[in-house]
């Protein structure tokens, strides 16, 4: 199988080592208060009261703990999974304070090195890697404490990296580390992981789909045994987490519902945090919407969190006074999801910039009559190279962020919502966790045909084109 041909030479103008050293700085400058303070940052869910009986229990709540959070206590067991032990080996305060900076540094690391392997230019997966990891969700994860979105996106990230390898040079070792990746990423988060799980099966479909007539029978035997190889790999790492679901059974069961509740009213507990369609301008105009609930100076007005039982009134002062609620308290509880975001899903307008040029670079061919001479075109090259690839990673960023509307409009999730394991998951907005990898690799694609565009055709794009 023929390796892939990135260039190893300083075709950006710049020595190779020079962009993951950038990215690493970048994190660095900007979570410098983690390394040179004693600031600890501000996470619900992973509070440092959390943290510290979690690390209380360790080791033996790597396999089966015992949390004394009352009296009588409760049975605990976390993940043995890289940052669990990191809690184990490292001081609290260290940990609380810079475990997010791991993860932020990793997966942007990772991040480059799958685009370079895509043979996209230095700079342009530079400038995909800051889009994956500094837009969307990613970094307000920090806020509600999510450190398992942040274990989940590192890992899966991994596993794009290992198996885009693996498809490239066919080693069982990469197959074998991207199903640990996978199942480590499951580890982190189910829901979030399954659903990158989806991911990763449908690039290797596109990816040896794409090449399976150019390549010989040793070589579809090798992909085809490698993805099984990574299938159980992935299912043995993941078996605790997955075991322990099936036990309480949200595998099968919605959570939050009720026995007797009618199938209308599990859908509605389901799709409460569906991503309303008119809010997809915040993803390019961040904040248009507030930033969070109850934010002192933007706070969130927009409908995601919304409990569909709401949705007849205008405005929160109609429900209360339908519903009569005279009392103050009940007033607060009742409005409590009259929308609710801790969260949110920015990529800024750069970043839509550089996507629309690379939807752009589709049809950015020359065109020549029928009867001329054919000319090794750089740009002719470049869209035979990337264009199968561009206009996958648009159809799923289409697909995810139509299925995210949920109960705004029902097919998609439904379809999805009816499939094993995700029948239990809640909230139709978690898959924009998709979305990000998506616009990432386009806009890494985009601005790598900019990049390209404004290059001298002495620099670089013959030699290029040439040894393609």
């Amino acid at each position: 199988m023929q390796k892939s041909n990135r260039s190893s030479s300083r075709s950006d103008g710049l020595p190779s080592w020079v962009w993951p050293a950038a990215l690493v700085a970048l994190v660095t400058i900007f979570f410098w208060r983690c390394f040179a303070t004693d600031q600890i940052l501000m996470s619900n869910d992973a509070s440092l009261m959390t943290l510290k009986r979690a690390k209380a229990i360790f080791p033996g709540g790597l396999i089966s703990g015992w949390d004394c959070i009352h009296w009588l206590g409760t049975p605990q067991a976390y993940p043995a999974t890289p940052t669990w032990f990191l809690l184990y080996f490292m001081p609290l305060e260290s940990f609380a304070r810079l475990i997010y900076v791991f993860h932020v540094m990793a997966a942007a690391l990772l991040s480059f090195y799958w685009l370079r392997r895509l043979e996209l230019s230095e700079f342009a997966a530079f400038f995909g890697s800051l889009v994956m990891t500094f837009a969307g969700s990613y970094l307000t994860y920090i806020l509600p404490g999510h450190i398992g979105k942040f274990e989940m996106t590192t890992f899966a990230m991994l596993t794009l990296l290992c198996l885009t390898r693996a498809l490239q040079t066919t080693r069982w070792s990469d197959f074998a580390w991207a199903g640990v990746a996978l199942g480590l990423s499951l580890q982190g988060a189910i829901d979030s992981g399954a659903l990158m799980a989806l991911l990763i099966a449908a690039w290797f479909l596109f990816y040896a789909g794409r090449r399976w007539l150019e390549v010989d029978d040793h070589t579809r035997r090798n992909w085809v045994l490698g993805f099984m190889l990574l299938i159980v790999a992935s299912a043995v790492v993941a078996f605790p987490i997955v075991r322990s679901l099936f036990g309480v059974g949200l595998v099968s069961d919605v959570p939050g519902t009720q026995e007797g509740d009618t199938s209308e009213q599990n859908w509605q507990w389901a799709t409460q945090w569906s991503y309303p369609p008119s809010e997809v301008v915040d993803l390019f105009a961040p904040g248009y919407h507030g930033w969070k609930t109850q934010d002192p100076q933007a706070p969130y007005w927009g409908a995601l969190g919304r409990n569909p039982q709401f949705d007849p009134f205008t405005t929160p002062a109609d429900l209360i006074k339908a519903a009569n609620a005279a009392n103050p308290a009940q007033a607060s509880q009742l409005l409590q999801f009259w929308n609710f975001r801790f969260n949110g899903d920015f990529h800024g307008t750069v970043t839509l910039m550089a996507v629309l040029l690379a939807i752009a670079a589709l049809f950015a061919r020359e065109t020549r009559p029928a009867d001329a001479e054919p000319r090794n075109d750089w740009r002719d090259a470049w869209f035979r190279r990337h264009g199968p690839t561009i206009i996958f990673w648009t159809a799923l960023a289409a697909v995810v962020l139509v299925a995210s509307f949920g109960r705004f409009f029902p097919p998609p999730f439904r379809l999805l919502h009816s499939l094993p394991l995700f029948g239990s998951m809640r909230n139709p907005n978690k898959l924009l966790v998709l979305l990000t990898p998506a616009l990432g690799a386009l806009a890494a694609f985009g601005m790598d045909r900019l990049w390209r565009e404004t290059e001298p055709p002495s620099v670089g794009r013959k030699s290029r084109s040439a040894d393609r």
